[in-house]
């Protein structure tokens, strides 16, 4: 077993900056960010805006995704993420803009916020300082302070909590308080079953790791509900197992991407697939899911179908979320990487602020 010897002095030797202590507390951090969100106070929810554009990169616009598809039905407005400069060419005053970097210097988001100003849009910011919070300071924007000194990436459960915690108090969006409490208690018992001392056997995010080892795992999911899970899969695992993956959605890539697993000798002998499935599905894209299994075959290294546990869609879908985030923290030890750094992207902002 590749992760007999995980144990904590092993563990912390390896993950020296304790990235896996991070994955352990995300239960603790849900908790914290229900009670951040629920203490937020809007002196004035303002007009309802014709829709609600979350900006932000990586985990802040994530969170966007995955709100708006667990409250698709619940919103009073569309909301969409936007991730790049600015804002669309529709955008006007009559729209919201919702600014969320976990550093407050994200350039793309302060960018959106700036424009958002320049067209006189409502605005709410979500931030643990930084530039962002200057600019909320000066111009009297609303923001909701999140604790500081996480790698962005391990702050979902700030970001998405403040983030529907924000629209429900402003007017946009009704929570339903039992959903909330269901999935931060789904994810505490994950948490236990997918730490470093669970054994392998019975540890799913180890047993799922080993599957993807060595591999390309693409994830597929319905882009009913899960589209958003899907993608924080893959960048979870680019970023934390440096370990290329990417991801797609049905019934989309049962139009075109299916055809390329017909060579099963060729390249996709390199690649693994993870479905991610839920009973929210469309019925029709739970057939696909079944049949692209079959038509992959043999063609992928290995194929894992995976659903969500809980009686609420946001249990699920933070199960799976979670899930995720310990299969690439396991794939990183099998990679004998260290989860936490990103050198590429620090360089890349470096030549950023040098042009």
């Amino acid at each position: 077993m590749p992760f007999a010897e995980l144990d904590e002095t092993r563990r912390r030797e390896w993950d020296g900056s304790d990235l896996g202590g991070l994955l352990a507390g995300f239960p603790k951090q849900c908790r914290e960010a229900v009670e951040i969100g629920s203490r937020f106070d809007s002196a004035s929810p303002g007009a309802k805006p014709r829709c609600v554009m979350v900006c932000g990169m990586g985990g802040s616009a994530i969170a966007g995704d995955v709100a708006a598809a667990w409250a698709e039905g619940s919103l009073t407005a569309p909301l969409l993420v936007h991730r790049s400069y600015g804002l669309p060419a529709w955008a006007g005053p009559g729209d919201m803009v919702v600014a969320s970097s976990y550093s407050g210097d994200t350039e793309e988001t302060l960018s959106s916020y700036d424009r958002a100003r320049e067209l006189g849009a409502q605005i709410l910011a979500i931030s643990t300082g930084g530039a962002l919070e200057r600019r909320c300071q000066a111009d009297g924007v609303p923001l909701i302070k999140i604790p500081g000194g996480l790698p962005p990436r391990c702050a979902f459960g700030f970001s998405f909590f403040s983030l529907v915690f924000g629209l429900s108090k402003l007017g946009l969006l009704e929570i339903d308080q039992a959903q909330v409490f269901e999935a931060v208690d789904i994810v505490e018992k994950l948490a236990a079953e997918c730490g470093w001392s669970a054994p392998g056997d019975g540890n799913p995010a180890k047993r799922i790791a080993m599957h993807l080892q060595g591999s390309l795992p693409v994830v597929y999911a319905s882009a009913d509900r899960l589209g958003p899970v899907a993608r924080r899969w893959a960048n979870q695992i680019n970023e934390n197992a440096k370990q290329p993956s990417y991801h797609a959605l049905f019934p989309e890539l049962c139009h075109n991407e299916v055809v390329g697993w017909e060579h099963g000798e060729g390249p996709s002998q390199g690649l693994s697939v993870v479905m991610l499935e839920d009973e929210a599905d469309h019925p029709r894209n739970r057939i696909r899911s079944k049949a692209v299994a079959g038509i992959i075959g043999d063609a992928a290294r290995a194929v894992v179908r995976l659903e969500g546990k809980g009686e609420g869609l946001l249990a699920r879908m933070l199960y799976l979320i979670h899930l995720g985030d310990w299969v690439s923290y396991y794939l990183a030890w099998l990679n004998k990487a260290d989860p936490t750094p990103i050198p590429p992207i620090v360089k890349l902002k470096e030549i950023l602020k040098s042009q």
